[in-house]
């Protein structure tokens, strides 16, 4: 077990992230945290970061150091972006930090950073095609993504902070400087030849901006879950949250829920790059992701290449499996047996979508919240599913694996439609109670938990299901357990169920 620190040295704050690595490539967050340096504000005149700013910068370091200290954590990779990157007195920055508190700062070109962009969220997002756009403090990376590589990239020299610098955007804006700033910003994107061929993409946002967007949407629509990662907003609602802020001052949109106070005042200049580039490009939906250059350099660090995870779901839930000392072996006899039935009694399962993944990530996760506590684990699994980062499932995909896990010892834990009637519908709830009593039966199969259980298939008639079971040693007790979910099965699929030995 290896445990780094990555220290992000951006333009607008300065953040840590604690991992633990294990052998198997499986990792861990175990700490995040913080500091808004500003490093790329009031740089002088000849492009030198301001000398305060470097003092504020090398104590919130030092801070991190200590914390990496008290975890034991001797192995600390510091990157910087943009605001050194450009700085003239960059040398002097790097020099301090290095003989002051041993750390080596390395300065990241705009090409690396969008890779590691790239690589943070093509590991932790199911996508194929899609333009990534991560908007900093002081500059802006676009890349192109097309068959899950990275086709083209750029650094753009405008952000969050000297946008607000150069349009004065820390107040409410007029007609006239609104428009200045979208000719600045489009002036940019113009000369790109590349970004023009791009048609009907979905838009990944990755960066504080993006995150704040989706904490103001989903303040105003009520939504219940709390995962950022993979938010998913129209463009029109963008455009909207754009059109409230630039009318506010500054201490109006620090009234605004879901907004930090910290970023009030330089917001409305990143959001409107991102409208702009909306408009040029017509785009029309953003996935907001929490995942960017960090989580790049942690891929990169735990597979030692350059090539993307083959499936990034199995990645993802053999991570928490792992994190949660979950039994291995019980988890992948249940997915074996479910995968079965899953397929044997798609006939009457009567659902026209694919929920594969939605079963696989339950049936696998199920006993995750035994790590909390046996004791009603199936409703600490149910927590653990839905507020984890689980890569590679939507929100609404997630939230139905949770139910699924949750159901898997009885059928009592309540669907609360009230609460997630966003994301859920009566249909999906249907859906949900079909598939978890199969992985209620599946466990039963396993009950023994030695996987004597070696397959199962189905046969379906008029007006029953027969399960066969093909196992090792005589199955009596394993198929005794699972015959305890017949009324839930006769209720829900309106036939009898018959589990025996073939």
């Amino acid at each position: 077990m290896k445990q780094i620190g990555i220290i992000d040295i951006g333009s607008n704050s300065i953040r840590l992230v604690l991992a633990k690595i294990s052998e198997n490539k499986c990792f861990n967050i175990i700490d995040e945290v913080k500091e808004t340096v500003r490093l790329g504000k009031d740089m002088t005149i000849h492009g030198e970061l301001n000398s305060l700013k470097i003092e504020k910068a090398i104590k919130a370091i030092s801070f991190f150091k200590c914390l990496c200290e008290a975890q034991g954590i001797t192995e600390i990779i510091a990157v910087a972006t943009e605001a050194v990157r450009k700085a003239s007195n960059q040398s002097k920055f790097i020099n301090r930090v290095k003989s002051e508190l041993s750390i080596e700062i390395r300065v990241l070109s705009g090409t690396a950073e969008a890779y590691y962009d790239y690589f943070g969220n093509i590991n932790s997002m199911d996508i194929s095609n899609a333009l990534l756009m991560d908007i900093g403090g002081s500059s802006a990376e676009l890349i192109w993504v097309e068959n899950r590589k990275l086709k083209y990239s750029i650094s753009l020299p405008f952000g969050a902070i000297n946008l607000t610098e150069r349009f004065y955007l820390n107040e409410a804006i007029d007609e006239k400087t609104e428009k200045d700033l979208k000719k600045f910003i489009l002036s940019f994107y113009k000369d790109i030849p590349w970004l023009k061929e791009i048609k009907n993409l979905p838009l990944i946002g990755i960066g504080g901006t993006f995150r704040n967007i989706a904490k103001i949407s989903r303040k105003k629509n009520e939504y219940p879950i709390d995962n950022i990662h993979n938010y998913t907003i129209t463009m029109d609602e963008v455009e909207e949250i754009y059109n409230m802020i630039k009318i506010k001052n500054q201490a109006e949109r620090k009234k605004i829920k879901g907004l930090s106070k910290n970023r009030a005042d330089i917001f409305l200049g990143a959001v409107g790059a991102i409208v702009t580039l909306s408009q040029f490009l017509n785009l029309k939906k953003l996935y907001v992701s929490g995942c960017g250059i960090r989580e790049g350099i942690i891929y990169e660090y735990i597979l030692k290449n350059n090539k993307p995870l083959k499936d990034v779901l199995d990645f993802s839930i053999n991570n928490y499996m792992v994190n949660h000392e979950m039994n291995l072996n019980h988890a992948k006899q249940v997915w074996k047996l479910a995968e079965s039935l899953y397929n044997d009694l798609k006939p009457i399962l009567n659902i026209n979508c694919d929920y594969y993944n939605i079963l696989k990530t339950a049936a696998l996760l199920h006993d995750c919240g035994i790590h909390i506590s046996y004791y009603n684990h199936h409703a600490h699994s149910f927590y653990i599913i839905l507020n984890s980062k689980i890569n590679g499932l939507s929100h609404k995909e997630q939230l139905m694996a949770a139910y699924i896990a949750a159901l898997h010892r009885k059928n009592d834990f309540k669907i609360n439609l009230q609460k997630y009637g966003k994301v859920i519908s009566e249909n999906d709830i249907e859906i949900i109670e079909k598939l978890a009593v199969l992985v209620r039966i599946c466990e039963n199969l396993d009950g023994g938990i030695h996987g004597n259980i070696s397959s199962v298939s189905c046969t379906i008639r008029s007006d029953n299901v027969t399960i066969n079971v093909k196992s090792k040693t005589d199955s009596f007790l394993e198929i005794s357990q699972a015959l305890e979910c017949t009324a839930a099965f006769e209720k829900i699929f309106s036939k009898k169920l018959i589990i025996k030995a073939s």
